[in-house]
């Protein structure tokens, strides 16, 4: 093998531009290309992907080889020779070793902390061993799931970086754009002690720094890693990158002994990479009360997403409230200003003063419309037809969802063509339309079951409903079981010290190490990310799934570890809390009619059966559908991406579906479109909406006046409503003063460190034991609760999501406080009782 040769396999990184991206990658041209043109850039060399070519080729490799095999494989020797050769000078020099993969760094898709990085590189055979362990991240299950979601079938070609490794003092990332609003006269500065990995790690909270028109305000400092001075200055390197590139930045930084140097450079391509000027968003509102919806709509809906849900949901409800004869029209949503509201519809849909109970009466005889309801109400209770939607899920429903579930799964989305591609999209919103429907009928059905069995205890027992929900404890398994398989993974990783090792040390190489380190655990895990990747985290279509959080779900097993959580201990001591409840309740009822107990063993059978299904038919109507529907999207944004209908893939979601299949087919350009759905997306996170618009019509009528059947479909019907929104509760507590004050949602007391986690984006910064305090939470966070020591949300009712999932881990949760995430600090000690709703700072 001739030298001309070798040089094919190692280039000195000063040699290389853009041009040369396909042989160094995306990360590698970027930095040559700059410390060709003078920047601070550390010295170095790559390993061009011929030598990954020549390394894959030798040892029979392809896109199915084992990541685990790649990385004990033989280098070839010229390949061999060449880096050692090429790397002498550096014998006892620490390295940083990082790979460069052709699809890196991209401006529709960074694929940043999907590949491998080896820092502290010393000697000979810890250099080859570091470029084996890149070269096998590209096969690794993080980049496997997440080329899966970008619609790429085969691994990318994979470069390697050797770069003198700087002893930072401090180090971090900047943006040349604010990535949430899109202005482009502001950059912002994240900075930590040391080195950049305890920032990539989520580890730590940074300083946050905003540069606007040369002065620099700090947001925040807990870490002290930079002063005034030199936030400024990594903000100006920032800004040469952008000046060079013609593109916005996202910078990697690190100080050493007062020298800055740039590390990484890479074009931004989250939503709002662009300047957006805001557009204002029309405030128009429909006659009627409506009060901010925020249990599962905390921010506003993208466009996609909404317009999916408000032609769905709110016929489906409707249906659901004539099926079983309310004197209500429906539970309405609507968007006000871009943001959610809802109301409660009477009949005849406007809102009226209650009349007084002797007019009620006589207007229930005499209205034709109202005496056909009520007829309705009293046949749809004596028939059961509650308990008989509950049995026709279990029987019929679920079995049907699951199956159409696994057969749109299944498919390779990047090997259909543009009509198969529609085709399939289509069959994935036909899903969660059916979901949709069946979601909102069970609910109807549930509503009327739990609130039964409420009524009934709380006129035969007296009790509070902590402790009637005590009586269905430990009955929800769907949402749960994320978690549960993760406990068995947490198990498995007990066992094997290698494999602990590497979760107490999690940086962006963890998933990759472990792959190395043990094949049987990391298999394990491929599955389970199978198995549960494809879950919504939240009902936005445009947030993403488990699936694409690997490192995140490594950290969960960690934490699993940490807090010693063991699923079986908890289910016994629900199942124990339970049984003694129920025998505690019929011993008081002992004394009480026959026909009176007879009355609450009904009710509870019918709980029973009802309560799990409250959570456990999630997953099914709503969280895999819109899993299904957001991988489906992404295929149809990068296709529009790549032929320029679109500036980036992710722009999709500021689209309607139709208005995104209709391109699809028919072409179009969507960028002037797009760039005023940002702007008004702007402008609306700019103008949050009132807690509340119109009169309020005051309490409903005496539903004592009707018989007993219709009296507690409606009181059933109104009671779960209250305990899912709990609106007027939130609204309370957000004027209250002094103590924190919210819902005691679920039993028991707890002390530890508050973690503020705004959106899924922020679940790295939960450490074992932590205080979660958010805006709410969705079933598919349940994966979070053996993890921390207590729960606190802004929004929510005692049969919100959150409040379910807590009592299910036996966690102790305070809901609907108002304004937790605005009164509470990362860092601080507070203390949660979540049995009087109260929440107290200590330090």
């Amino acid at each position: 093998m001739g030298a001309a040769m070798e040089g094919e396999f190692i280039l000195n990184l000063k040699e290389v531009d853009r041009r040369d991206a396909d042989m160094v990658g995306a990360k590698a041209a970027n930095l040559g290309e700059l410390a060709g043109a003078g920047f601070p850039v550390p010295d170095g060399l790559v390993l061009t992907t011929v030598a990954f070519d020549r390394f894959f080729r030798a040892n029979g490799f392809d896109s199915e080889s084992s990541p685990a095999l790649v990385a004990l494989a033989d280098i070839p020797e010229e390949v061999r020779r060449a880096l050692l050769e090429h790397a002498a000078p550096w014998d006892d020099v620490p390295l940083a070793v990082r790979s460069s993969s052709v699809a890196e760094d991209l401006a529709d898709a960074s694929f940043a902390g999907q590949y491998q990085t080896v820092l502290g590189v010393r000697g000979k055979d810890a250099l080859l061993k570091a470029v084996r362990t890149c070269w096998s991240s590209a096969l690794s299950a993080r980049a496997r799931v997440y080329q899966e979601v970008q619609g790429r079938r085969a691994p990318p070609r994979m470069a390697v970086l050797v770069q003198r490794m700087v002893a930072a003092d401090a180090a971090g990332v900047a943006f040349t754009v604010n990535p949430v609003t899109g202005d482009r006269g502001e950059t912002l500065v994240s900075a930590v002690r040391g080195l950049g990995e305890r920032l990539v790690s989520g580890k730590v909270t940074p300083d946050e720094w905003v540069i606007k028109d040369g002065e620099a305000t700090l947001l925040q400092a807990p870490e002290g890693a930079i002063d005034r001075t030199q936030a400024v200055d990594i903000a100006k390197l920032a800004r040469a990158s952008e000046a060079h590139f013609d593109s916005p930045q996202d910078i990697e930084w690190a100080l050493a002994k007062g020298r800055l140097h740039l590390l990484q450079s890479r074009p931004v391509t989250a939503l709002g990479s662009e300047s957006v000027d805001s557009v204002e968003e029309p405030v128009v509102v429909p006659d009627g009360f409506w009060e901010r919806e925020a249990t599962h709509a905390p921010q506003p809906w993208t466009p996609m997403t909404a317009g999916l849900l408000y032609p769905l949901r709110n016929p489906a409800l409707k249906r659901a409230f004539d099926e079983f004869g309310f004197l209500l029209e429906t539970l309405e949503f609507r968007e006000i200003g871009g943001w959610e509201y809802a109301r409660l519809v009477p009949l005849g849909g406007k809102d009226r003063p209650a009349p007084p109970a002797w007019l009620f009466w006589l207007l229930t005889r005499l209205v034709p419309q109202l005496r056909a309801r009520v007829a309705k109400c009293v046949d749809a209770v004596r028939s059961e037809k509650a308990i008989g939607f509950v049995r026709r899920w279990n029987a019929k429903w679920q079995p049907e969802l699951e199956a159409r579930i696994a057969e749109l799964r299944g498919l390779d989305l990047t090997a259909l063509d543009d009509r198969e591609l529609d085709e399939h999209t289509a069959m994935a919103v036909a899903l969660f339309k059916d979901g949709n429907d069946i979601h909102m009928m069970l609910h109807t059905a549930i509503g009327s079951l739990l609130g039964s069995m409420v009524l009934t205890c709380r006129d035969f027992l007296g009790w509070h409903e902590d402790r009637i929900f005590d009586m269905l404890g430990g009955l929800s398994k769907k949402s749960t079981e994320p978690s549960l398989r993760l406990a068995d993974l947490a198990r498995l990783a007990q066992q094997r010290a290698t494999v602990r090792n590497i979760l107490e040390n999690l940086d962006e190489s963890s998933v990759e190490r472990l792959a190395v380190a043990d094949p049987e655990f990391n298999d394990a895990f491929v599955e389970y990310l199978g198995t549960y990747g494809c879950r919504a985290l939240r009902y936005e279509i445009g947030d993403p799934t488990l699936g694409e959080s690997p490192v995140l779900v490594l950290g969960l097993i960690q934490s699993q570890l940490v807090v010693g959580y063991d699923a079986e201990d908890d289910a016994s001591a629900l199942e124990r809390k339970r049984n003694a409840t129920v025998e505690e309740a019929r011993v008081t009822l002992s004394r009480r009619s026959g026909e009176e107990r007879e009355r609450f063993e009904r009710a509870l059978e019918q709980a029973e059966k009802a309560y799990p299904v409250r959570e456990d038919n999630e997953f099914y109507t709503y969280s895999a559908p819109l899993g299904l529907i957001r991988y489906a999207a992404l295929e149809i944004g990068r296709r529009l991406a790549e032929r320029r209908q679109l500036v980036e893939r992710a722009d999709v979601f500021l689209l309607r579906m139709e208005e995104a299949r209709s391109a699809l087919r028919d072409g179009g350009d969507l960028v002037a479109l797009v760039s005023r759905r940002k702007g008004e997306r702007a402008w609306v996170l700019a103008h949050p909406g009132p807690a509340t618009y119109g009169k309020d019509p005051g309490p409903p009528p005496s539903f004592g006046v009707l018989p007993p059947e219709a009296r507690l479909a409606m009181e059933s019907a109104l009671w779960y409503v209250a305990r899912i929104f709990a609106q007027e509760e939130t609204r309370q507590a957000e004027k209250a003063g002094g103590a924190l004050q919210g819902i005691a949602a679920s039993a028991g007391q707890y002390q530890g460190t508050s973690r503020v986690v705004m959106s899924e984006s922020e679940f790295g910064k939960l450490e074992a034991g932590d205080v979660l305090v958010c805006p709410i939470t969705s079933p598919v966070w349940s994966v979070l609760f053996p993890s921390i020591g207590a729960l606190v949300t802004d929004t929510g009712g005692i049969l919100s999501h959150p409040a379910i999932i807590a009592r299910e881990y036996r966690v102790p949760a305070v809901v609907a406080t108002g304004r937790a995430t605005s009164l509470l600090r990362d860092g601080q000690t507070v203390r949660v009782d979540g049995s009087t709703g109260t929440v107290e700072v200590m330090s």
